[in-house]
């Protein structure tokens, strides 16, 4: 069974209904929402790439992991995702020499601050056939001279969802190797913020923090905190926000990249690049409750009105599209 799409002006396609692509391990959560796209996805592994971490997310029935330096023959891959353009872009690449299919290039992260513009010049011309990226803040930030396209995340809202259960008077924050990447999560200036009050650390943080042991038992923690605290710098939108306010919890952010495009202060959370501010932010919440749940509501809506499933997966499935209608 096909289906017809007219996505490219003036040119239509026979399209499948289930493509065979070829990708990489990257975000988790942000894979399994890929996979409800209803594709096979199939993550080629190479030394030292980042593997599938199964405490942050159960592999879905249509992801399957490949052999290290494995590409089964008898799959006839549609197109290559490359989900990042710190290896994966390369490996693509080079797969590609042999296998000559069309290169989604989707790109979560931002160019690293302290870069000089020689190296932000050569990961700029890592181009795709296709490209996107989640927030119109990083297309600026990349600025490529490419058709660029924007997909905002999305989120599980029927697992991430508001909870009658108490709140527990707790400030909570999830991130992973957070001391490591002090230069885009701020673990610096997370210390200090919370100096003196009652915190929470998810993540995989050696000395410091554990993950939540599954995805419910993160959600619980969204719903038990009584303010949820990000203070990423260099991060388009952390998908851990993106959880909280699902979850109708307070936030409390940086007002940082594509964050103030999403958060209206005072109204569904609390922004500000002063750490001073974002503290009594942080003990206004904790001591009004009328106050936490009027911006937990807001949060919601604002997840439900702008990062639905529904809105991901069409607009990932038109990239799709493109891409096979690329394949020679």
């Amino acid at each position: 069974m096909t289906r017809q799409t007219t996505s490219i002006i003036n040119k239509s396609f026979q399209v499948k209904d289930k493509y065979d692509i070829l990708t990489f391990d990257t975000h988790e959560r942000y894979q399994t929402q890929l996979c409800k796209t209803g594709h096979n996805f199939y993550s080629f592994r190479y030394k030292d790439c980042k593997k599938w971490d199964t405490s942050y997310g159960d592999i879905p029935d249509n992801h399957y992991v490949l052999p290290e330096n494995s590409i089964p023959s008898a799959t006839d891959f549609d197109f290559i995702l490359s989900q990042s353009k710190f290896g994966q872009f390369q490996a693509a690449h080079s797969i590609n020499q042999h296998l000559r299919l069309p290169v989604v290039s989707l790109e979560h992260t931002l160019p690293i601050p302290s870069w000089p513009e020689q190296q932000v010049e050569t990961f700029r011309r890592m181009a795709g056939d296709l490209n996107v990226f989640i927030s119109e803040y990083s297309v600026g930030r990349w600025n490529m001279n490419c058709d660029n396209r924007v997909i905002h995340h999305s989120v599980d809202t029927k697992l991430f969802k508001p909870s009658d259960v108490e709140k527990n008077g707790k400030i909570l924050s999830v991130v992973n190797d957070f001391a490591s990447r002090d230069y885009c999560c701020n673990y610096s200036g997370w210390q200090r913020i919370t100096e003196g009050l009652d915190v929470k650390l998810l993540g995989n943080n050696p000395g410091l923090s554990k993950p939540a042991k599954d995805i419910h038992e993160l959600a619980s923690e969204y719903q038990q905190a009584s303010v949820f605290l990000n203070t990423s710098t260099v991060s388009p939108v952390p998908t851990s926000l993106l959880e909280a306010m699902s979850c109708g919890c307070a936030v409390v952010s940086t007002a940082t990249c594509m964050i103030p495009e999403i958060i209206e202060n005072g109204v569904n959370g609390f922004i500000s690049n002063d750490e001073e501010e974002l503290k009594s932010y942080i003990k206004d919440l904790l001591d009004n409750s009328k106050l936490r749940r009027s911006v937990g509501e807001a949060a919601r809506k604002t997840i439900l009105d702008n990062f639905s499933e529904e809105k991901f997966i069409n607009n990932w499935n038109e990239i799709f599209d493109l891409a096979y209608g690329m394949k020679k």
